[in-house]
């Protein structure tokens, strides 16, 4: 398994934080948006998303790159690819490698690696309570109250594009949901000021709108049942 790491990331919605890459053999065919919808499968980042195995490190080496970065830091896992494993696996021995790697840091990812699999919610519920946030990415709300009751992660989901005008609202199953503040002021607001992707005890799902050229598609496929 390949990954780059970028160390201060010019992402605007991120921030100057350092950011990793994994090959796409990581991904899970089970995945949604593995055939279309991907936003990393677009634009320059899918370019540099198709050279990680030419410019990339193996995963020994990343976790002694993430070992190696200043105390206390922010950082994020994954602006594409996902947990080490091949499919829907996660490999676990390569996942406790990065979490101790991570200790005294503040690294944050996401997964769509299913979690009908005993061992990978076992491995996220592990990664956690060890201090290194695993976010359940949920396809529609329906599925993110669904990942609320397992009780292992904090959750994100995907919502319809025109979601971006909301501040928050709570799901069918009463569940708070928080737009992304990045997505909804992205001039003033990105991950290294908001942080809220990077609380594993956090309640709140957090709600990233459908954006970039397969914005259309995903929201036709995201449902947003608003109660309130």
């Amino acid at each position: 398994m390949f990954v780059h790491l970028t160390p201060a990331s010019a992402n605007k919605k991120t921030g100057p934080i350092p950011v990793s890459t994994t090959e796409e053999a990581s991904c899970p065919t089970s995945c949604s948006w593995y055939g279309k919808g991907c936003y990393a499968k677009y634009g320059p980042l899918a370019l540099h998303w198709r050279k990680v195995p030419e410019r990339g490190m193996k995963w020994a080496a990343f976790c002694k790159a993430i070992k190696a970065l200043p105390r206390g830091i922010l950082w994020r896992h994954n602006q594409a690819g996902d947990l080490p494993g091949k499919n829907k696996r996660i490999n676990l021995k390569e996942l406790l490698a990065l979490v101790s790697a991570n200790k005294g840091k503040r690294g944050f990812t996401y997964t769509h690696k299913p979690m009908d699999v005993a061992d990978n919610r076992y491995a996220v519920r592990l990664a956690n309570a060890e201090g290194f946030t695993v976010n359940l990415s949920a396809d529609n709300i329906e599925q993110a109250d669904s990942f609320v009751e397992l009780g292992i992660a904090p959750v994100c989901v995907v919502l319809p594009a025109s979601a971006e005008s909301q501040a928050s609202f709570l799901t069918p199953k009463g569940n708070r949901v928080v737009v992304c503040p990045a997505a909804r002021n992205g001039i003033e607001m990105n991950c290294q000021k908001c942080q809220l992707c990077a609380i594993p005890s956090r309640k709140s799902i957090i709600g990233f709108p459908a954006h970039g050229t397969a914005s259309k598609t995903v929201s036709q496929r995201a449902s947003l049942n608003v109660v309130e």
